[in-house]
């Protein structure tokens, strides 16, 4: 098979050959995994000192407009991505004393496996922390990496992820989660690359998991048509005001604090724990 570096290259593949073909393609071609294992070998073998160069941010502000790691969540408030958009209401975070050690282990992480891989390939194979912007789209992100070898070029999506819960490392031997699976499509569109490589880094075990991804045009399109359309549709052009999802979530997003529709559900919460409380008061008389 000729070489796949493109969407368009993808797309005449499919075209031609099936999509069971781009996807074999993909799954021979999109890996890391013996080369990192030969390149730790090496480095044991030979005793080299690794220099990780780590910056834990402690910024608060992000640019205005659509970012892939909230835009990809399944049914996510369109309401906070507008917030996103237009800075109507100011993010509040609030510092949570585990998250931020949890966010800078992840970092840290991110750091190594980056350093790792411009060791192995070079700047001519692997550039990391790859800015992305599409303007048409309101775009504003940046991806982990990118490979670029003669028969393929793939993004590279660093998740730290740790053993056990509904979201552990059990969870994604199979295949790799939806939402993770989303946010790669952003970063393979807008930089016009036809697969992913979904990399899980477990924090408990030191272990890996890869996923390769192939660009799926059909929920790409999904993507578009239902999320990002209708929030900059609302927040840069005549569309209509898009609704909000309030939910569970509500109490870890940074627009809680002044959201009218989460205060609405926060109160309608509370008044329904109150009137069951009083029901089972009254059952216990």
């Amino acid at each position: 098979m000729t070489a796949i570096r493109t969407l368009e290259d993808l797309k005449q593949v499919v075209e031609s050959q099936g999509l069971t073909a781009a996807e074999e393609f993909c799954r021979q071609q999109v890996t890391v995994d013996r080369d990192l294992q030969s390149h730790l070998k090496w480095l044991s073998d030979n005793e080299v000192t690794t220099v990780v160069d780590t910056k834990l941010k402690r910024h608060k502000q992000r640019s205005l407009g659509i970012h892939p790691s909230a835009a990809c969540k399944d049914n996510a408030c369109l309401l906070k991505l507008y917030y996103d958009c237009t800075g109507d209401i100011a993010p509040l975070r609030k510092f949570v004393l585990e998250s931020q050690i949890t966010w800078d282990i992840g970092t840290l992480l991110h750091c190594t496996l980056q350093e790792w891989f411009q060791q192995m390939y070079g700047d001519e194979q692997f550039q990391a922390e790859v800015p992305l912007l599409n303007d048409q789209l309101h775009v504003k992100s940046h991806a982990d990496g990118l490979f670029t070898f003669s028969q393929c070029r793939f993004i590279l999506e660093i998740k730290s992820i740790k053993e056990g819960g509904n979201y552990g490392f059990e969870r994604v031997q199979l295949k790799p989660m939806k939402d993770n699976v989303r946010q790669a499509h952003f970063y393979m569109y807008v930089a016009n690359v036809p697969f992913a490589l979904l990399f899980y880094m477990c924090k408990n075990n030191s272990r890996w998991k890869e996923h390769p991804v192939v660009f799926d045009f059909n929920l790409w399109d999904k993507i578009v048509n239902e999320t990002v359309k209708p929030v900059i549709g609302a927040a840069y052009g005549n569309g209509e005001m898009v609704e909000s999802t309030p939910g569970w979530a509500c109490r870890w997003c940074d627009y809680e604090y002044a959201c009218p529709d989460a205060k609405s559900y926060k109160h309608r919460g509370e008044a329904n724990a109150a009137k069951q409380a009083r029901q089972w008061a009254r059952s216990s008389w």
